[in-house]
């Protein structure tokens, strides 16, 4: 008899934090609905905005399509395998650049040639927003760093972490699989 009280016992317990967590899930859930974040007014996103080019997937990889109007890319044709946020030493293909755009993460890449100090405090502020940005090289620069978002571009002479910063935080998730929170294209 002892051990069928103990059993119930806990069986309410495990219920009651449960139903406690989710409620707490769920009230966060309704604070985010309720207080829900506006995108950017146009004028305020960092960055030039880029013309619509597609966001359809490559039938496989290595298949051929329009190339794409900026360097690095902003939208277009693009891989079906994805790439998690994160620093990258080795450079990322285009076509799965654009599907990192695509999910409304951040790509922050730097030409050959750019000093290990440059690169070490991209990687930096890389892991700072790890769930928005991917760090990689991006030999198609001449020079400088390159920042993407989807249909937005902006390409940097040299280091401003205030500008990747700004870049990172105002850009990323404005777009996954479609404009979010009344952000546009802004053209």
């Amino acid at each position: 008899m002892r051990h069928g009280w103990f059993g119930a016992s806990v069986g309410i317990v495990v219920t009651v934090l449960s139903i406690l967590t989710m409620s707490t899930f769920g009230m966060g859930a309704l604070v985010e609905v309720a207080t829900g974040s506006q995108a950017l007014p146009c004028a305020e996103v960092p960055g030039q905005p880029r013309p619509f080019e597609g966001n359809s997937h490559l039938p496989y990889e290595g298949a051929a399509h329009p190339p794409y109007q900026t360097k690095p890319p902003t939208s277009g044709p693009h891989s079906r395998r994805v790439v998690t946020p994160g620093v990258y030493r080795e450079p990322i293909s285009e076509e799965l650049q654009v599907h990192i755009l695509e999910h409304g993460h951040v790509l922050v890449q730097y030409a050959p040639g750019t000093s290990a100090a440059t690169i070490d405090t991209l990687e930096r502020l890389g892991r700072r927003h790890p769930r928005q940005t991917v760090v990689a090289p991006y030999p198609g620069l001449d020079r400088g760093i390159g920042l993407t978002g989807w249909q937005r571009i902006r390409v940097l002479d040299s280091l401003d972490e205030h500008v990747v910063v700004d870049f990172i935080t105002k850009v990323a998730g404005r777009y996954n699989h479609g404009w979010r929170d009344g952000a546009t294209e802004c053209l």
